[in-house]
């Protein structure tokens, strides 16, 4: 596959209003997964908790441009979690325990009235698998 093959599949991939994922880390990053809410087990166990957003997190989240919203309402219907939601006809309000900065809601509006911002203060992944795996003992073990 060539790298414009693979951006066109990432790209149709957004479009279906899919998930991107891949292990959480800065390096050895050695696949990428195309989701949806509905057929895959990881983002379905996810959204069977109470506070997805709080144990799945991308470090991202989305920021509404009031001016160029035209309350289409897609940016609802395309979010996994549900996590979004309307007040008095303006952008729409996100709730931080579901959402987990996905971006299918930025990738699907069509006034790109969306766009994804860094957390302050959110953790760096870490490096390689043997930290993921040590980072996730520490919070098991102390948690």
């Amino acid at each position: 596959m060539t790298k414009q093959e693979a951006k066109e599949i990432l790209d149709q991939s957004e479009e279906a209003g899919l998930v991107h994922m891949s292990r959480n880390t800065t390096e050895d990053v050695d696949f990428l997964c195309n989701c949806d809410r509905w057929h895959c087990d990881v983002v379905t166990q996810v959204l069977k908790q109470a506070k997805p957003g709080l144990i799945f997190n991308s470090g991202f989240h989305p920021s509404f441009n009031p001016e160029l919203c035209t309350v289409c309402e897609t940016c609802i219907e395309r979010c996994p979690p549900e996590a979004l939601t309307f007040r008095d006809n303006d952008a729409p309000v996100v709730n931080p325990d579901l959402c987990f900065g996905c971006a299918v809601c930025a990738t699907g509006c069509p006034e790109s009235a969306i766009e994804m911002e860094s957390k302050p203060d959110f953790p760096t992944p870490p490096k390689n698998t043997g930290e993921l795996v040590a980072a996730l003992r520490s919070v098991s073990q102390n948690g």
